[in-house]
């Protein structure tokens, strides 16, 4: 305490003791029926209450005697009460004496007035006495008649002052922040961006859209709790469009979906329109809007395309401040038709086939394994073709030949005679090939048996050289018993080739 608080404090102490004898008027001065004279045990102590709650102020003395103990409320200059009597005409004031020692002054419901020193007194010669103090706090209350509203609207690259005004005990302190945690912009000399600020008033200058959201006006004096009020700022502005694709292909039959993106404030009106004609939904078009803030995506989507779909669609955006359009071109992509490759199939390479003259057989057959074509026939020609398909009432075609089967013909004009002698002249040739076959065969046998035994006398030889032996035999068995079928099948296939349905080549001579 300072010394002239100290010397207006020792003051107004006088006074209340001078007031409190005269006005009472209870003990003359310098009487005392006690052996001992009044003393203080313990001090008064200093309390903080919050407003609207209780205080209490002990004051302990000891040798009391016929003296009395007055409460008084040094900073209203006010008697309060003497001994359990209460003075005072405010009936939140009362004193009980708790014991012989002790008189406690209870304050009920305090109020910011209640703020002060409190002196209790005995009033003997010379007077003593002792303060205790009571600090009755309030907590953060906002003024809202010197607040801003909770929503406050401005044009784009406008100056915005939002005010907001707290009272309370002791008295609070104001901080701005974005509720979204956002930074913003302190327009000033050195334009910084902050989180927060301290300060009764929140001045943003040239606003834009992206200064748009709700702000939060904190209040706290350490007394809880502290309160915030909520201000939404909302920046008008006219509608501005983003088309994230201005040209969009399809095919025809499939579905496409088109996009613009609108930011507006106020909220605009949207619409789309092809060939001067509003569009609504229907079932081959629907339309759909997704709003996140002042930002919407206008969406069209497009089913089962026809050629009089393809052409530029127009999305349109109309608020209070003004309008905006912009394009989308919607084209047709035309889809390649896969080829047929059975048909492309490039035929590079000659494969000599042999078709059986039912229809319903095709394969694939090679003509030199043919038992009844013979390559060592002088003149021997063979046509080679690619795959045949039979058809025609004169029988299948002729693979070498390009003539049906029925009507092939020999360079002498003979036709089914030609083709006898010519399968005739190719079934010996076959043979001839078999039997040189046969040879090798035994050939090698013997061969054999003599590398792997050169002694004759041994049985293990002899076994070989009956095995050559039986070789031989069979060979010659199986020859000709294969040149006579051979002979005889093909004799009766050359009289009668359709009926038993075997496969022919034409040979030219």
């Amino acid at each position: 305490m300072s010394t002239t608080e100290a010397a207006i404090s020792a003051k107004r102490l006088a006074f209340a003791a001078l007031f409190a004898i005269v006005a009472v008027g209870i003990v003359p001065f310098g009487t005392c029926t006690s052996p001992r004279p009044p003393k203080f045990v313990a001090t008064i102590p200093n309390v903080t209450v919050t407003a609207g709650r209780d205080a209490s102020l002990p004051c302990v003395v000891e040798n009391i005697g016929d003296y009395k103990v007055s409460w008084m409320h040094l900073d209203r200059v006010m008697l309060l009460t003497i001994d359990e009597n209460v003075i005072t005409l405010i009936p939140r004031y009362r004193v009980t004496k708790d014991d012989s020692t002790t008189w406690t002054l209870h304050i009920e419901n305090v109020s910011p007035d209640d703020t002060g020193y409190y002196v209790c007194q005995v009033n003997m010669e010379p007077v003593i006495n002792q303060v205790g103090y009571v600090q009755v706090v309030v907590p953060p209350k906002f003024v809202d008649e010197e607040s801003s509203q909770s929503h406050v609207s401005v044009q784009e690259e406008n100056d915005v002052r939002l005010m907001c005004r707290a009272e309370g005990v002791p008295k609070p302190k104001i901080h701005w922040k974005r509720e979204d945690e956002k930074p913003f912009s302190i327009k000033g000399p050195q334009n910084n961006e902050v989180k927060q600020i301290e300060s009764e008033e929140l001045v943003l200058k040239k606003v834009t859209r992206k200064d748009m959201g709700a702000y939060l006006c904190i209040a706290s004096n350490k007394v809880p709790p502290s309160i915030s009020k909520r201000i939404v700022l909302d920046i008008q502005f006219q509608p501005v469009i983003t088309v994230p694709n201005q040209l969009v292909g399809a095919p025809i039959g499939t579905s496409v979906t088109l996009e613009c993106q609108v930011a507006a404030f106020p909220n605009a009106v949207h619409f789309w329109s092809f060939s001067d004609q509003l569009l609504i939904n229907s079932t081959r078009q629907e339309t759909q809007e997704i709003r996140d803030g002042y930002t919407t995506v206008m969406k069209l989507s497009l089913r089962n395309l026809r050629p009089e779909d393809f052409g530029t669609y127009v999305c349109t955006a109309k608020n209070s401040l003004g309008e905006a359009a912009s394009n989308v071109r919607l084209y047709e992509i035309l889809m390649k038709i896969k080829p047929d490759e059975d048909h492309n199939k490039e035929k590079n390479h000659i494969e000599p086939i042999l078709r059986p003259e039912h229809r319903s057989d095709e394969r694939l057959v090679d003509p030199w394994l043919r038992p009844d074509i013979d390559s060592d026939i002088p003149g021997y020609q063979v046509e080679e073709n690619n795959f045949i398909h039979g058809g025609g009432s004169g029988g299948p075609p002729n693979p070498f030949s390009g003539r049906p089967s029925g009507a092939s013909r020999s360079p002498g004009g003979s036709t089914s005679s030609g083709r006898s002698n010519g399968l005739a002249a190719g079934s010996g040739g076959e043979l001839s090939r078999s039997a040189a076959l046969g040879w090798k065969v035994l050939w090698a046998s013997s061969s054999f048996a003599y590398l792997l035994s050169p002694v004759p006398s041994d049985s293990r030889a002899v076994f070989l050289w009956l095995w050559a032996v039986l070789g031989i035999v069979v060979v010659v068995f199986c020859q000709g018993a294969l040149s006579a079928v051979a002979l005889g099948s093909y004799a009766g296939a050359a009289d009668t080739p359709r009926a038993h349905g075997h496969a022919h080549f034409g040979v030219h001579t």
